[in-house]
């Protein structure tokens, strides 16, 4: 009997399922999400702004770059001190700024050049000024717009006292200035100065009085600046490689 028992309870076991395994996890995690790039920048056309197809050239260039680096890209755009002082307090995650002139801080890094800039000064036709030296500006109604990097000459003579210009808080004030024949010229970028002239509506009505000066222009680059950390010194490098591979083949004749 107990022979019996025991066949039987062999047969019961064999029959029954086998006690399953804990199931597999079905899904995998979830990858990182790509963290979005943040930079901030401004109006200033046909280089950047908000409402430029494609956010302007330079906009375009540097999203062409990050996307092939893997990142996208968010620009907020705002008035120039602004745009800086945010990028400075970090506070809102925002790495870099652009475009700026070349600078020397050990806060900030920057890239090579991703543009040029030619700035001078914008005249009435009727009044040109044929100046040979900054300093004769001592005499004249002359604008910049707030916090923008000028000349390198006419900074330091403004900024040791020398010479008192008028600050305007955009180019587009100043130009209307010098159009209404309230300044004598007013700095600025040539480009910028075209684009006024054949896009804003105010502008345009007395373009033709308008010119770029020959006077005392300055060729400049145009960078992006991002803070200095141990992080985006390794991504500056990245963003460099790219800058250069692209820069025979993508950028307009105006940016190379």
């Amino acid at each position: 009997m107990k022979w019996l028992w025991c066949c039987l309870l062999s047969l019961f076991l064999q029959a029954a399922p086998a006690a399953s395994a804990p199931a597999a996890a079905t899904t995998a995690s979830a990858p990182a999400a790509t963290p979005v790039i943040k930079l901030t920048s401004l109006d200033w056309p046909p280089y950047t702004g908000a409402d430029l197809p494609e956010q302007g050239e330079v906009t375009l260039f540097l999203r062409t770059l990050f996307g092939e680096l893997g990142y996208p890209l968010q620009v907020d755009f705002l008035p120039w001190p602004l745009a800086v002082a945010k990028v400075h307090s970090g506070k809102e995650g925002h790495l870099g700024y652009f475009p700026e002139y070349q600078l020397t801080s050990p806060d900030y890094l920057q890239t090579v050049a991703i543009g040029y800039s030619e700035i001078g000064l914008v005249e009435r036709r009727d009044n040109p000024l044929l100046l040979t030296d900054a300093h004769q500006l001592a005499g004249l109604r002359f604008g910049v717009v707030q916090d923008y990097l000028n000349m390198v000459k006419l900074d330091a003579l403004i900024a040791a006292g020398e010479l008192k210009p008028q600050i305007s808080q955009s180019d587009r004030a100043n130009v209307l200035k010098v159009l209404r024949g309230e300044l004598d010229a007013a700095v600025i970028d040539n480009r910028v100065l075209q684009y006024l002239l054949q896009h804003d509506k105010d502008i345009q009505q007395g373009a033709l009085k308008l010119q770029f000066s020959q006077s005392l222009k300055e060729h400049k680059s145009l960078h992006l600046v991002l803070k200095n950390t141990p992080q985006n010194v390794e991504l500056i490098k990245k963003i460099n490689q790219k800058i250069r591979q692209h820069k025979t083949r993508f950028l307009t004749p105006s940016l190379k």
